[in-house]
């Protein structure tokens, strides 16, 4: 419960920290908002809806196969139990917290349970309550679904220890059900989860090909906990819609069935580096025959593939020349999938990963065949690392093992003389006090970077006035916001793991950079929208491998380019109106031969409002008008019953209303 209060603690004073900084104007951003949203759409009607045409409008898209989705109801339910003067929002943002910092308990336990260590268990949960690498992510700044995922994690690794401690048989079987059941909910609340059941997977082929996987209770251990995956798999619509059951991981875990079944009639009497390979040539089958349906898991993660190979490639280093990628890998190769960096790794992990490093040697000497569990976590650990050098996303695992190895190594530390005692245990003070103050010190600087919340606040608000629900067409930084706050459709999805998705986002791209004016107003009506939100800054020469000209491979685009238009010559376009700006957003609405009569229509709407008494409506409806006509005498009237024009601050086609 102390180290559950601290996790709690330090992340409350971070998000403090971000609202005094930002003036309380702390929105989510990017798919945060779009799983805000859905927890408001279960929050309201109690059910989340099959198809959700508000994205990647005007098709829409299957909510339950393209998100992982199910923590919305328990967020929703647990948020009606605060007192209605909290917003939504906010009471969001204390669940987050909460739920993320159950996983600091349970963390501890899984290394108590594992070395008969209380004191280890506290080293591995205090360093996961405080690092860097652990809190900057779990805020409730942003909502993540890996936020969700690990704490389910963390207990899985905890009953597993538990039941590999169990004395009696009723104490294993409950363990062992309720590790299965916490690794099969982490995996379907994130779908990156498939990290570690990959890691798990090939940890346990490479025990039971060397003979080390232990006795009868280990495997059934085993099978129950790979039953939850196949369970989850077969009947979860987003694991199902991405062939999760094909996976890589899922035909190795297989492999280690088919080697356990044969395993009788591999003869004993072949030398024993004969028998081994024998056993992993047996196991490798079902890897081999899935390369048969490999084309059904490549259509949901074959980008990310790509991406790897083009990090290998070139040795983890964005090329300067987009060109020599691919789209996928373009716009994939962004934070936070971009590649670790030196300065990065020190913020994040300003001692703990000095100490993993030492705790890595030591405890490798130490560990025997007989430890196969040490040799896992360390296996877990150096994946971790080799991960997150790869992806700074995957420091999420990193920072989670790495604590798991602060345990432990205290543990060790404590078996030992006083001399062993004292050097390790004041290392590991030391250096969750390095980590402490670390986090602590300057809290304002673990905020969302680059995110002008001012300005989103102010288009949200424009957006609510006089747009929606008109579907809007925005890129992905925005868009987000823009559905969950103002109520808009919209038509690109941030979120790449389908084709189609990627095709939309990509001829978005290349109609904005490569094609004139004429040309992206063609594509808009063509995809159903009136109204575009275009983010100024596209041509900045700051980080230019970070913006869509990179992604679509255009980084010096033509003269006439739609995005030069909409960035330095917004009052010469033809196609495009501008409606209104600050200094990050501009609001523009698609000019059409047809605008007097949709602006007469909203006139005539907005009489018939101001006539049932509702003003509000009404003004927002002549508004609306004159936005298509300046010139609309309708509208005008209508907005001198509801109050001046000047009053109201707004200007029509350059003309000041009086």
């Amino acid at each position: 419960m102390a180290l559950f209060a601290l996790g709690v603690g330090i992340r409350r004073e971070i998000l403090a920290t971000q609202y005094k900084a930002q003036g309380n104007k702390l929105s989510f951003t990017l798919e945060s908002a779009l799983q805000f949203r859905r927890i408001q759409q279960v929050f309201d009607s109690g059910k989340l809806p099959e198809t959700d045409r508000a994205i990647q409008y005007p098709e829409g898209i299957e909510v339950r196969a393209t998100d992982t989705v199910g923590a919305e109801y328990v967020y929703a339910g647990l948020a009606r139990l605060f007192p209605s003067s909290i917003s939504l929002q906010d009471r969001i943002r204390w669940i987050e917290v909460f739920w993320f910092c159950l996983g600091i308990p349970f963390l501890a336990l899984w290394i108590a349970w594992w070395t008969r260590s209380v004191w280890a268990g506290a080293f591995a949960g205090a360093f996961y309550a405080v690092s860097a690498s652990a809190v900057i992510r779990s805020t409730g700044q942003e909502l993540s679904h890996e936020n969700t995922a690990l704490p389910f994690l963390t207990a899985h690794l905890a009953f597993d220890a538990l039941a590999n401690g169990a004395a009696s048989r009723p104490r294993f079987w409950l363990a062992t059900v309720v590790s299965a059941v916490c690794l099969g909910l982490a995996l379907m609340l994130w779908d990156m989860m498939q990290f570690f059941v990959l890691l798990w997977l090939l940890a346990e082929f490479v025990r039971v090909m060397a003979g080390t996987e232990g006795g009868g209770r280990s495997f059934i251990k085993w099978q129950i906990q790979f039953g939850a995956l196949l369970l989850v798999g077969a009947f979860n619509p987003y694991l199902r819609a991405h062939a999760f059951l094909a996976s890589p991981a899922m035909l190795l875990g297989y492999g280690i069935l088919l080697m356990r079944v044969a395993e009788p009639y591999i003869g004993f009497s072949l030398r024993p580096y004969r028998h081994r390979s024998l056993k992993a040539l047996t196991g490798l089958v079902p890897l081999a025959l899935g390369g048969l349906f490999a084309g059904l898991y490549a259509r949901s993660y074959g980008h990310f593939f790509e991406l790897i190979a083009a990090k290998i490639r070139f040795l983890n280093v964005k090329p300067p020349d987009p060109s020599w990628l691919s789209f996928s890998q373009r716009i994939m190769w962004v934070p936070s999938l971009h590649s670790a960096t030196l300065e990065l790794t020190i913020q994040l992990f300003p001692a703990i990963l000095l100490l993993t490093l030492a705790a890595f040697g030591i405890l490798l000497l130490q560990s025997t065949r007989s430890n196969s569990n040490l040799i896992r976590l360390l296996f877990f650990y150096v994946a971790s690392l080799i991960a997150y050098c790869m992806f700074v996303r995957f420091h999420v695992f990193l920072a989670l093992f790495a604590a798991g190895l602060m345990g432990v190594l205290a543990a060790w530390g404590l078996g030992g003389r006083w001399l062993r005692k004292t050097l390790v245990l004041g290392a590991l003070a030391a250096g969750l006090g390095v980590e402490a103050v670390k986090i602590v010190k300057h809290p304002e600087q673990w905020g969302r970077p680059n995110v002008y919340y001012v300005e989103v606040e102010g288009l949200i608000n424009r957006l609510k006035e006089s747009v929606a629900p008109a579907p809007v067409l925005a890129n992905f930084g925005i868009g987000s916001s823009i559905l969950a706050y103002a109520g808009c459709p919209i038509i690109l999805h941030p979120k790449f793991e389908s084709a189609d998705i990627r095709a939309r986002v990509q001829s978005y791209g290349e109609a904005l950079f490569k094609g004139n004016e004429k040309d992206f107003a063609k594509w808009v009506r063509a995809h159903g929208a009136r109204y575009y939100v275009y983010a100024l800054g596209e041509f900045s020469t700051l980080a230019p491998d970070q913006q869509m000209r990179y992604m679509i491979n255009c980084l010096t685009p033509p003269t006439n380019a739609a995005a030069r238009v909409f960035e330095f010559y917004p009052e010469t376009a033809k196609d495009f109106k501008l409606l209104w700006s600050n200094r990050k957003y501009q609001l523009y609405r698609l000019v059409s031969e047809d605008d007097p009569e949709v602006a007469e229509q909203r006139a005539r709407e907005a009489e018939q409002a101001l006539q049932e008494g509702r003003l509000n409506r009404a003004q927002k409806d002549a508004i609306g008008a004159l936005e298509f006509d300046p010139e609309n005498r309708r509208a005008m009237e209508v907005l001198r019953h509801v109050g001046s024009l000047k009053d109201l601050g707004f200007k029509y086609g350059g003309h000041e209303a009086d």
